[in-house]
């Protein structure tokens, strides 16, 4: 048994607090600089989308105190959500970035997020005035329980309100975080949805400056900008979320240690760098079980730890690797390339084509999406090797 209770659900959701996130600098700085773009973040699972959005959110919140660049962070998960149309997620939009107000300026107000939602369930719809200290404001807002709907003027309205009260606080506009966006892109209502984000920030004057959208997915919603070419995705910078580097691996690993009080050695370390590759999640995992080795009256051998590890974690790789639902898991083209990558160790797109029947072009998408998950390290724009070695491991037990 472990001497701490450790948060996050042992580490396997997302993280909250910034202390515990490490790495993603360069995406923080950017957003922070220029807030009021579009952004797409693409990444594999439990590669730490959401961690980053949370961060994010936070940094918005905490940076620049007495500035007014700063956008006010809307953090949406999509998936969580669901919105069933294009006037749902008008709704949606309008009453996260209301409650996201309330919480950030009414913290001290105990209760008045019950009493507002039971409120609002009792009305048909129309115009409710919100009477909090220092936020007098009217929206337009159908029955959150019947429709659940926002046309488009009313949205807009409701909106330029809501950014009015925003630059008293000192902020300057508005970023929505949309987590989770691959579930847009499943809808039949997907390109209106894209297309109807992106005219607010091509046409309407009054609110492209002061509104940034920040879009987390991988597969599917790199597929779908590939084969529609969405009006939004057009228009959006696309960054993928890559592992953690050895330095950052290592601040981790002194925090995780620090916290538990137990230290590990130089092997140890190495050794946890080596097998995780890097990738956040493994990372954390591989400590807990090292954590927890401390504790043990007859701790494991290297090799009993690894198979161990290894049968911990068969779902999450097999998730990654033979899943029926191949928006997270690998395609044969990917598993031709991985195992041509794990005989050559490291490898450049033009270098595999001789290990397998696959063009050059296949390669590359392959290389960029195994990169996108974690299991391969992008060394430099073209170069990739082999990341994470337990990984490896499961995958060769797998073709044994």
């Amino acid at each position: 048994m472990a001497a701490t209770v450790r948060p996050y659900d042992n580490f396997r959701v997302a993280l909250t607090q910034p202390r515990d996130f490490f790495g993603r600098s360069s995406l923080i700085s950017a957003v922070q600089r220029s807030p009021f773009q579009v952004r797409i973040l693409l990444g594999g699972r439990r590669l730490g989308k959401s961690s980053a959005l949370n961060v994010l959110r936070s940094s918005l919140l905490d940076t620049g105190k007495g500035e007014s660049s700063r956008a006010f962070p809307v953090l949406f998960n999509l998936q969580q959500e669901q919105p069933k149309s294009l006037e749902h997620l008008r709704y949606l939009l309008i009453a996260r970035l209301q409650e996201a107000m309330r919480q950030h300026q009414e913290t001290a107000v105990s209760g008045w997020r019950k009493s507002y939602r039971r409120l609002l369930r009792q009305i048909p719809g129309g115009q409710i005035e919100i009477g909090l200290p220092k936020l007098g404001l009217k929206l337009n807002l159908t029955n959150p329980d019947h429709e659940r709907h926002l046309i488009h003027e009313d949205f807009r309205q409701d909106l330029l309100k809501l950014l009015k009260q925003i630059q008293k606080q000192n902020f300057e506009g508005i970023c929505f975080f949309l987590d989770g966006a691959e579930f847009i892109v499943s809808q039949d209502w997907a390109n209106d949805a894209w297309s109807y984000l992106r005219s607010l920030k091509d046409s309407d004057i009054a609110l492209k400056p002061f509104l940034g959208f920040l879009l987390s997915g991988y597969r599917d919603l790199k597929d779908y900008q590939q084969r529609v070419g969405s009006p939004l995705l057009n228009i959006a910078e696309v960054e993928w979320l890559g592992v953690l580097t050895q330095s950052e691996t290592r601040a981790l690993i002194a925090q995780r240690s620090n916290d538990e009080q137990i230290y590990l050695t130089d092997e140890q370390i190495d050794w946890v760098i080596k097998w995780a590759g890097g990738h956040p999640y493994l990372t954390q995992q591989i400590l807990n079980t090292l954590f927890d080795e401390q504790f043990r009256d007859k701790p494991r051998s290297p090799e009993s730890l690894m198979r161990y590890l290894i049968r911990q974690h068969d779902r999450d790789f097999s998730s990654w690797w033979q899943e029926k639902q191949r928006s997270y898991a690998f395609d044969k083209t990917e598993q031709a390339v991985y195992l041509a990558l794990v005989k050559q160790r490291k490898g450049t797109a033009e270098t595999l084509v001789p290990q397998t029947s696959l063009s050059f072009g296949e390669i590359a998408d392959a290389l960029e999406i195994l990169a996108g998950t974690g299991v391969i390290l992008k060394v430099d724009d073209e170069q990739y090797e082999i990341g994470a070695r337990v990984f490896e491991t499961w995958v060769c037990h797998q073709s044994s």
